[in-house]
């Protein structure tokens, strides 16, 4: 750029600031579970991924939320570590467990229809090979007595490294009536 006082004639070239890619975008309609993620989007070219869950809404009041992972096609249903800190106006409540067959995200999800959870899930290295597959999450949500909760956690299994090809999302009763579902890949 050249130029004096207020005046400058050129070019300005800006570095790439990063930030997210969307990859996929999935919208639950009734679906009994929801699945984000495949072998050609959980790749080497991003080293983390988000996942982003929007307006997600059960069908049947109290139930918990959850998820499982996926692998080589198939949907693991055992030996799940979490823990899990809830947190409402009235105190907190840490949840969790070293061996289950589902991951427990949040509990007693309201069904009215001005009741949801929103989340966003943080990836590391899904298509690597060497280390577990270990995963943050955060979100709030409005329980059925309807208080606001706070969830934030972690989750991996404990019974494989090999890439995951998608995470499972479901509620413990009835069906994801609705809520968009946003796989990010993070620069």
């Amino acid at each position: 750029v050249t130029g004096s006082g207020t005046t400058g004639v050129g070019q300005l070239s800006f570095a790439d600031a990063g930030g997210l890619v969307l990859l996929q975008t999935v919208t639950a309609s009734s679906d009994t579970t929801l699945d984000v993620g495949s072998s050609s989007l959980f790749t080497s070219t991003y080293k983390v991924y988000q996942i982003h869950l929007i307006d997600v809404h059960p069908s049947s009041n109290g139930a918990h939320f959850a998820c499982k992972m996926g692998t080589g096609g198939s949907i693991i249903s055992a030996s799940y570590e979490y823990a899990r800190d809830q947190v409402l106006h009235g105190g907190s409540s840490i949840r969790g467990s070293n061996s289950a067959g589902t991951v427990d995200l949040a509990e007693s999800i309201g069904s009215e229809d001005n009741e949801c959870l929103h989340q966003v899930h943080t990836l590391y290295n899904p298509a690597g090979t060497t280390f577990r597959k270990l995963v943050n999450f955060y979100g709030s949500s409005v329980d059925l007595t309807p208080n606001f909760a706070m969830n934030n956690g972690v989750y991996g299994n404990e019974s494989f490294v090999t890439a995951i090809d998608r995470i499972q999302f479901s509620f413990t009763t009835g069906t994801i009536q609705s809520g968009t579902f946003k796989l990010y890949g993070v620069k």
